[in-house]
């Protein structure tokens, strides 16, 4: 009998509130709107079960937040150098490139 491969299981995205997100990370949402312009975090708009509209966090983000946060707090990386560095990680996340693309 052939042995057939399990799919693995979509792991499922959590979206938590901005204001969630501040409570647990003691941050202001003024920060977190410097992050976005930054282009560090996204967000997603979502609406409330009373019909408002709120700003959502999902996974990748709230690990960027959480980096973010260790960076800043433990490490003293400036927003400059926090910038060059998810940079990075993001070139490194999509795999190598090409040298002459760098120059």
């Amino acid at each position: 009998m052939p042995k057939t491969r399990r799919k693995k299981p979509r792991a499922v995205q959590r979206y938590v509130t901005i204001s969630t997100v501040c409570e647990v990370y003691r941050l202001r949402p003024q920060t977190l709107r410097i992050y976005e312009r930054r282009g560090l975090i996204r967000h997603e708009e979502g609406i409330l079960e009373d019909g408002r509209k709120t700003v959502l966090y999902g996974d990748r983000d709230l690990q960027r937040i959480r980096m973010i946060c260790s960076l800043t707090r433990d490490l003293g990386v400036n927003l400059a150098g926090i910038e060059v560095i998810v940079r990075l990680l993001d070139r490194l996340e999509k795999g190598p490139s090409p040298i002459a693309e760098d120059y």
